[in-house]
């Protein structure tokens, strides 16, 4: 059985980093020559607020923070069909619970979470 060569690391012809051009050039406008490059310079920095906005964001706008919650299969599947079956997302129902668990006094939290735990 016969060895065939190693393929080449570099390919004839492709461009290296920082040397790509388009391969085809718009037929509708005639070729334009490259205008030289202005230096970039930093544009100022933008003024910070203080203050807080107004009004408040749709949860699709506002930036949000991605968590990972590892669930038991009964409580899952327990979740899954009741939202199923009212078209309400996983997401929803884990910040309404969040909500709600925020709005319970301390001792009633810990309470909660003891028995989460258990």
């Amino acid at each position: 059985m016969t060895k065939s060569p190693a393929a080449p690391l570099v390919i004839p012809g492709m461009s290296r980093k920082g040397e790509a051009v388009p391969a085809m050039q718009s037929l509708q406008e005639p070729a334009k020559q490259e205008a030289p490059v202005a230096p970039v310079t930093t544009p100022p920095a933008a003024a910070t607020s203080t203050e807080a906005p107004t009004g408040r964001l749709s949860s699709r706008i506002q930036p949000t923070i991605a968590v990972t919650v590892r669930l038991g299969e009964a409580r899952y599947e327990r979740m899954k069909s009741w939202g199923s079956s009212r078209r309400v997302t996983n997401q929803d129902v884990i910040v309404a619970a969040l909500d709600r668990f925020f709005q319970l006094p301390e001792h009633e939290r810990e309470r909660a979470i003891e028995l989460a735990r258990k």
